[in-house]
Parts: structure tokens; C-alpha cells; sequence
């Protein structure tokens, strides 16, 4: 079994060194596509290639969902059914559970993972106690807050020959995927983790939303005020993973459906789900 990664990556240059250094012990290949990065993220990324990490390309055009599917159609010949794809490998997650381990658990009747995801969140009272600096190593152990309950969604497939990703503006994963499995992987989400990386994203994803093709951050924040709660709004997280893994998730629009997934994985069985 191998394990493929694809990482959609732009202006992270603060934790994406950090979050690679993770990913090569677990992925046999990791192919980077860099939206225009201009940050010092992309000059990194090359520095760090090696057998593992590949820096693919630059794409200056808009964001859009099928860039990964890009990535997955140029080196999908590399994979053999029955290898496993990380389709989102975020340049701001760090998995707690060894991905290869896990994966190995997984039962053949499943085609497709997903994550449970400690969300953190800096807090208003952050800011007031601690001058972040924004460098990810030295401001990490001044996050301790996480929204609850845990966000899910998917990040690995099962590969098989007949999959098809078409690249349009919202395709999100290849079409007829399989069935989810019951478990999920355990990962830690640093989307919001210094005043400085905030206005920076939210500078990008405002950029974005000039595309009114990309409907799914419209709603998003504008302002770094906007990002930022009370305590009390969030959960204060002591690093017990065995207890987070008890807690309620939120599946939002993936949820199971018993019959669906029989039927998909009856035509999967039989060939007859490309």
C-alpha cells in the first residue's frame, strides 16, 4: 500500500515547512501545486524537495477546486488500486494518528476517510496576554483554544483504475468515491494561529471572492476582528486526544446514508461504479 498526496498551497510560509517535515514520514509521494504564492512559500517548498516532496507547479489563475484534480490526473499512473490518496493535504494540518497505520485498519468495503479535526481558534484574551510573533514554532504553544464540536470531511480515497476527477471549478473529489468509513482520522488544524497569518489569509481570501464562481467563501470573514471570540465561546484543549476522539462531530453535508452506501458499494463491488 502507498500512500499519494496532494497539497493546494498559497502564501503559508510560516507552518508549511513544519507541516511537510510531518507528512514525509507517512506519504510516499507529496505533489505541490502553489497558487501563487508570494510569501517565500513556493522558494521554500523547492528547498525542501526531495524524493518525497514534489514542488509541481505555480498556477497564478484563480482558485479552484479542480486544481487538485490536476495534480491527481498528472501523476495518477504512479498508483496501483488499492493505494490511498490524501486529496487535501492542507498546508496548516498535522495528523495525530500515523495516516499509514490507520489506513492499513481500514476495511476493503471502505473507499473513503475523513478527518476529525481539532479546529483551533486564537481568542480575544490570546492577543491581550501574548504578543504573537508569527512564527508558527515559537506562537504554537499559546493556542490552546478549539471550537467544538469537531468538523469533518473527507481527505483520503481508495484508489481504483475507473476513478474519474474531472478538473471543473467545483469539483472537490472524483466522482463516485465509495462509501465513508465509520472511523476518522484524527488531525490538528491550525487555520487561525497569528494576527499577521489572519490578515494574510483573509487579504487572499478576499481576492477569491472576486470570483464569483467560488461561492463557498462568500460568507467568510473580512476583517481580523471578525476571526476573533471569547473564551467562552471555545473549549479550552488539554491535548487528551483519546477523550476528543468521544466527542460529537459535524459531518454538515457528508453525512451517511445507510442505503446510499449499500448500493454504492454494491456497484463498486461489480465494476459498475467507475
Amino acid at each position: 500500500m502507498k500512500i499519494f498526496a496532494i497539497m493546494l498551497v498559497k502564501n503559508e510560509v510560516d507552518i508549511v515547512g513544519y507541516v511537510l517535515k510531518a507528512a514525509e514520514k507517512w506519504a510516499d509521494k507529496i505533489f505541490i501545486l502553489d497558487n501563487g504564492s508570494t510569501d517565500g512559500t513556493w522558494e521554500l517548498i523547492q528547498s525542501l524537495k526531495n524524493d518525497v516532496i514534489t514542488p509541481w507547479k505555480q498556477d497564478f489563475g484563480p482558485f479552484r477546486r479542480g486544481m487538485r484534480a490536476e495534480v491527481f490526473n498528472e501523476f495518477r499512473h504512479l498508483s496501483a488500486p488499492g493505494d490511498w490518496w490524501c486529496y487535501a493535504l492542507d498546508a496548516d494540518e498535522f495528523y495525530v494518528e500515523d495516516p499509514r497505520t490507520f489506513l492499513q485498519n481500514v476495511s476493503k468495503k471502505y473507499q473513503w476517510v475523513f478527518k476529525q479535526s481539532i479546529d483551533y481558534r486564537l481568542t480575544k484574551e490570546d492577543l491581550e496576554e501574548y504578543n504573537f510573533t508569527g512564527d508558527f514554532e515559537s506562537d504554537r504553544k499559546y493556542i490552546n483554544y478549539i471550537r467544538n464540536p469537531c468538523w469533518s470531511e473527507g481527505r483520503f480515497f481508495r484508489y481504483r483504475k475507473g476513478l474519474k476527477w474531472d478538473t471543473g471549478i467545483a469539483s472537490q473529489y472524483p466522482q463516485h468515491v465509495g462509501t465513508k468509513a465509520p472511523q476518522t482520522i484524527l488531525v490538528e488544524h491550525y487555520q487561525y494561529r497569528s494576527p499577521q497569518q489572519i490578515q494574510k489569509r483573509l487579504l487572499a481570501r478576499k481576492a477569491t471572492k472576486t470570483n464569483s464562481q467560488v461561492s463557498a467563501w462568500k460568507d467568510m470573514p473580512e476583517t481580523l476582528e471578525e476571526c476573533l471570540f471569547n473564551r467562552s465561546e471555545y473549549v479550552y484543549f488539554d491535548k487528551d486526544y483519546k477523550k476528543i476522539k468521544t466527542t460529537p462531530l459535524d459531518f454538515g453535508k457528508y453525512k451517511s446514508n445507510v442505503f446510499k452506501d449499500f448500493i454504492k458499494r454494491f456497484l463498486i463491488h461489480f465494476g459498475l461504479y467507475n
